[in-house]
C-alpha cells in the first residue's frame, strides 16, 4: 500500500508541474507582427535613351522594383537599380524607352 500511494503522490506532483509548466508556455505569447501590404508603384515611359523612376509614396518603403521595355527599345539596359535615395526604382535603355516599377511595402 505505501509503495501504491507514493507513486501516487508523485505522479500528482509531476502532474501538477506539467501543468504549471503548460501554463507559463501559454502566458508567453510571440509579439504581434504588423500586416505588411505591397504595392507596385510605375514610373512615366520615358524619353527614348532616357530614364524612367518609379517613387514610392510616402509611409512605405522599397522592398525591389524592376523594368519594361517599350517597344520601341533596341539594345541593352544601361540601368537598373534602386534610386540613389532607395525611395524608388530607376531604368534607362539605351536605344528606346523604359519603364521602371518599384515594389513598395507598408506596414499596417
Amino acid at each position: 500500500m505505501r509503495v501504491r500511494r507514493g507513486l501516487t503522490a508523485l505522479a500528482l506532483s509531476v502532474l501538477s508541474l506539467l501543468g504549471a509548466l503548460l501554463a507559463v508556455a501559454a502566458s508567453v505569447a510571440p509579439p504581434a507582427a504588423a500586416a505588411e501590404t505591397a504595392l507596385v508603384v510605375t514610373g512615366e515611359p520615358s524619353a527614348p535613351g532616357g530614364a524612367s523612376t518609379a517613387t514610392c509614396p510616402a509611409g512605405t518603403h522599397l522592398t525591389g522594383g524592376g523594368y519594361r521595355l517599350q517597344p520601341d527599345a533596341d539594345g541593352p539596359v544601361r540601368a537598373d537599380g534602386p534610386t540613389a535615395d532607395a525611395r524608388g526604382w530607376s531604368a534607362q535603355a539605351e536605344r528606346g524607352s523604359v519603364v521602371a516599377y518599384a515594389v513598395c511595402e507598408t506596414e499596417d
